[in-house]
Parts: C-alpha cells; sequence; structure tokens
C-alpha cells in the first residue's frame, strides 16, 4: 500500500531509513557517519519535514510495515535552471529491490512531472534506476555535506 506519510509515521521512517542505509550504504558511505546517526535523529528530521510541510512523504507498506519511502521538495528559488521539483529522498528495502516498489513510489512523487534529484556518483544501481526512468546526469557535481561522498545532479525534462 502506498500513501502520504503523516506525523505519526515518522518514528517508522527514521528506522526504516536508518536499516535502508545500512543495506545501501555500508561501504560506501563512512562507517562513523553510519554508526552515529541514529533512527531517533532521523525520525526527529521527517517529523520536521512532515508537520512543516517542507516536503510531501509518501510510505509504502506491506502488512503494516514499510518497505519504501520517497520525498519531494519544492527546488530553491536559487536554482531557477532547475525543474520546480526536487526529489528529495527515495529508499527502498532491499527485500524489496526489483519487485516495482521504488517504480511506483516515483511515479506517487513525481508523476510525469520535470524533477531533479543528487545521486551518489557511488551508487550505480540508483543511476541505472534514475536513467531507466528518464533522468539524466548533468555536470552539476558536489560533495555531500553530511557523507562526504561526491554525487551528480540528474535531471528530467527541464526547468519550469
Amino acid at each position: 500500500m502506498l500513501r502520504l506519510a503523516q506525523i505519526d509515521d515518522a518514528d517508522a521512517i527514521g528506522r526504516f531509513q536508518t536499516r535502508a542505509w545500512e543495506q545501501a550504504y555500508r561501504g560506501l558511505v563512512a562507517d562513523e557517519y553510519l554508526d552515529v546517526t541514529t533512527w531517533r535523529v532521523r525520525a526527529a528530521r521527517w517529523r520536521h519535514r512532515i508537520a512543516s510541510g517542507e516536503r510531501a512523504v509518501w510510505l509504502a507498506e506491506v502488512d503494516g510495515a514499510a518497505v519504501g519511502v520517497a520525498s519531494t521538495a519544492p527546488t530553491s528559488k536559487d536554482r531557477p535552471d532547475l525543474p520546480a521539483l526536487e526529489l528529495a529522498s527515495i529508499y527502498v528495502d532491499a527485500a524489496w529491490h526489483g519487485r516495482g516498489v521504488a517504480s511506483s513510489l516515483l511515479d506517487h512523487a513525481i508523476g510525469a512531472s520535470p524533477a531533479h534529484l543528487g545521486v551518489f556518483d557511488a551508487n550505480a544501481r540508483a543511476q541505472r534506476f534514475y536513467a531507466k526512468h528518464g533522468f539524466v546526469a548533468t555536470g552539476d557535481v558536489q560533495v555531500d555535506a553530511d557523507t562526504g561522498l561526491g554525487e551528480t545532479r540528474w535531471v528530467r525534462g527541464g526547468s519550469d
């Protein structure tokens, strides 16, 4: 089941994101970062994002357990060169990879709208997924402030 997340979902999303990061990024992201970023820290961020309306958050559940989450945010006003919608996050439990959860989350979160996101350069799986869904890597590169990993901006469609 896919639905918009509510404030009461923040703890479950924080726990889920912690598990998803362990699955996807252990070995890519420094162990020190993964070891100190607790689910409670993440849950507090999600609670704020949902309560403030800073992000629209979609939650995929099976038998009441989170198996995926996606969120969108308006693009920063200082980036008029990008589409107005940012896919801020999308995570799927490893047990559900290849089963359509990520595609369903993407469809619910952004539909056919032009959008952009940052993808870790070391995340080849994500790069293949976004390319399959019409996103193209740009020359816009940066270092993620939290993890220290390089990431590249990917865009689908033009700026609005």
